[in-house]
Order: structure tokens, then sequence, then C-alpha cells
């Protein structure tokens, strides 16, 4: 038995998924004795949980290894872009670099083959510096999608779903360790049960976690704009407390030529049509969205277009990125690929409508009552979290007596700072 447990860290790129891959796989970690630290310079194990989206996270997983490697620690990457680490002949000449495993679930296996004087009789339990205030339950796996900028088809092609018993499970198994926000991600989260028998869907699986007991709130992850059911939103709407009325839409363009060549499933009509129902389904909807700027093709009359559709729908907040050449998908190859200061120009446009209308939204808030997952508690009893609409909030101390980090506290909205809103607990 070591004089000490060994330590692990686990750096997660890219998106929810692959963030509430990284936490599964960090019990596991935990399982098998090792115990987990945020100090970089002190760590004997480093995973990088890899993302391959875009060339910028592509970069820091790359980033990540060396620097990993540079503090002393042994070093193992998965996550996607485990695939392409696989064929990586310079990642094999890192100083420290230990071994490639796309499958999470393996690891843990060969650790303890490697380690096998690590496993003590009990799991090391989650340190207070790696408590979160909200968790993410996976229940989707894998894409078929052919968007012709997206590598995720390549690398995620199966699509798997966890049976609705099995995601209960989860989900009391979170409760029961506190967490009062809960995010249901997947890659693909508008396929869910499609492979499932008996076939269930999105809302099926909602509803079943709805009822689980001492609930504190579900939210989704992203969602693709036509796979928004009715049922959805009336689950949404009857049960705004439990299922934050916040649905988060890729748009990616809003020009209907470059929908077609990005080989996007609908229109930019389609795409209004569908946030103009979840508008007459919900109060004051928080509808949050992703923007692809720079596609191949993509003209000054294309781009404005998409601002145009940014405005009319009214966001509470947009994530622009650029477009990055993905080796194997149809766009790496494409013509006219847009000169790289004008993408940047143009993410800068977008992202700077989408801090006006974030603001906008903020200010229709005010006076109205919200509940916040109280994230920290500051010295002076004022405190911050984030609200079921999505918008962080910044308490006014005294808290009530009892209230508790992580806690759901009811407030009401009585102003505006920056870019969050104030609040003060609500009496009522």
């Amino acid at each position: 038995m070591p004089t000490r447990a060994r330590t692990f860290r686990i750096v997660s790129f890219g998106c929810k998924v692959n963030q509430a891959e990284g936490l599964a796989l960090a019990a596991r970690l935990r399982e098998l004795g090792l115990e987990e630290t945020v100090a970089e310079d002190a760590v004997d194990l480093a995973v990088v949980n890899t993302c391959v989206v875009t060339a910028e996270a592509a970069r820091q997983g790359r980033q990540g290894v060396r620097r990993a490697a540079r503090l002393g620690a042994a070093v193992v990457v998965t996550g996607c872009g485990a695939h392409a680490a696989i064929r990586d002949t310079a990642l094999r000449q890192v100083e420290g670099f230990w071994f490639v495993e796309p499958d999470k679930e393996r690891i843990a296996d060969r650790l303890r083959a490697a380690w096998p004087d690590a496993a003590p009789e009990s799991a090391c339990p989650p340190t207070q510096a790696t408590a979160r205030s909200r968790a993410m339950l996976k229940v989707q796996d894998g894409c078929p999608g052919d968007c012709a900028y997206c590598i995720v088809p390549k690398v995620r092609p199966d699509v798997r779903s966890t049976p609705i018993d099995e995601a209960v499970r989860q989900l009391e198994a979170f409760i029961g360790r506190g967490y009062r926000e809960v995010v249901i991600c997947g890659i693909h989260l508008g396929l869910y049960g499609a492979d499932l028998g008996p076939r269930a869907d999105l809302a099926d699986l909602v509803e079943r976690l709805l009822a689980v007991p001492d609930l504190g709130r579900l939210r989704l992850s992203s969602i693709e704009p036509m796979e928004v059911s009715d049922r959805l939103l009336a689950l949404v709407r009857d049960e705004p407390e439990r299922l934050c009325p916040h649905l988060h839409l890729p748009l990616q363009s809003g020009d209907d030529g470059v929908l077609r060549q990005m080989r996007r499933p609908y229109t930019r009509g389609d795409y209004l049509g569908a946030v103009a129902r979840i508008r007459d389904a919900l109060p004051l909807p928080a509808v949050t969205t992703d923007v692809l700027v720079g596609f191949p093709g993509e003209t000054d009359e294309a781009f404005a277009q998409t601002l145009c559709i940014l405005r009319e729908a009214g966001f509470s907040r947009i994530h622009a990125f650029p477009f990055s050449r993905r080796p194997g998908t149809r766009a790496a190859d494409m013509a006219d690929q847009v000169p790289r200061e004008t993408v940047r120009a143009r993410r800068e446009a977008a992202s700077a409508l989408g801090r006006e209308l974030a603001a906008a939204y903020r200010a229709a808030l005010v006076g109205r009552p919200a509940r916040v997952v109280v994230e920290t508690i500051h010295a002076d009893g004022s405190a911050e979290g984030l609200s079921e609409r999505y918008v962080r909030v910044r308490l006014r101390g005294p808290l009530p007596r009892g209230t508790a980090q992580h806690g759901i506290l009811p407030v009401r909205l009585v102003g505006v700072a920056g870019d969050a809103l104030e609040g003060e607990p609500d009496a009522a």
C-alpha cells in the first residue's frame, strides 16, 4: 500500500457531455483509491479529456497534455480527440505521456493493472475543492447527423440512450449527494430513446425524472430546434420551478443558402417558428443559441441575415464561434473559405449583438421572482448563483438563516448589476 493516496486531476474540454463523462470517470478513479486534487503541480496522474469540435479545442487539448507532463504528472489522453491522438507520433515523445484511451470506461481497469497497490478498502470521497453546484446527467450519446462542418459523427457515430430506470437511479444518486440542479445532456439530446425498446422519447424521460422525490430542478442542455416537442414544452410550462424555462437551440446561420451548404435540417423560417412556439408556451423563456460565423461561402449579405434573425429571435445569450476546418468533414475542402480577419470581425459583431440582447433580457426580468442555486456565499453575507433562466444573480445579504451553499433560494430580482442581476431573498 502506498504511503499516500496517488492523486489525479481531470481536465475536460468541450461540451457538457464531455464534462459529464469526466465527472463519471473521476468517481471511478476515486473508487480505485485515487484522490482528486485541483493542484496542478502536485498530481500523480493527469487525465486530459479532449474535444475536437474546433481547431482551438484540439489545440487546447494538446497544450493540456504538454503542460501536465511539464509539471511531472503521468498523462492519459481520452475524449473525442483521443482518436486522432492514437496516430499522433509526436505525442508519444512527450515526457510523462502514458497512454491514449478513447473509451473512458476502460481507463480505471488499465490503471488498476498499472497501480495494483492503489486500491484501498473504501473509495476516496469527493473533496470540497471538487464540489459542484450542479450535476451533469448524461442520458444520450452519438449523432448520425450530416452537418458539413461537424466532426462529431465521425468520432461518436453510435446512438445510445440510457434506459429510463437507469437515468432515474443516477438522478436519485445525485440528489442523495446534495445536488439541487441536474443538467440533462447528450450529444444529440433530441434523439433520446430512438434506440430503446420499447421506444421512448425525451419527454417520456423528463416526465419520469420530474417524479423523483426531493428533486430540486432539471435543466436541459442543447437541443435541436425542430426536436422541441409540444409535450416537452407543456412539461416546462406546468413545472417551471423544477424544469428550467431555458432552451438552448443551436442556430449556426440565419441565411437559408448557408444553412443548405451546412446541411442543417431547417430553414430560417422553420427556426423562427420553433422560437415562436416556445414564446407562446412559456412566459419570458431563456432561449440561447450557438452561431457559427465564417462558414465557406458566407457573404456579407448572408451574415447580415444571421444578425437579423439573432435580433428577431431575441436570444438571452449568444455563443458565437468561428468556422474551423476539421479534417474529414465536407466543409474542410470547400471553396470560398472566408478570410480570417473577416471571420474575426463577424464573430465580434455577433458577440456584440449577443451582449446587447442579453442586457435587454436581464432588464426584462427585474421585478420578477426567481429561484437561484446558491453557488458562493461571501464573508459579508452576500451570495451569488444561477437562476432558472440561466442568468447570474448577485444576492444582497444577509441571507435567511439556514441558507446553504448549493441550495435553491427564492429571490426577488431588484436590479441590474453589469452582466448579472441583483436579487433579494423573497420573504413571501
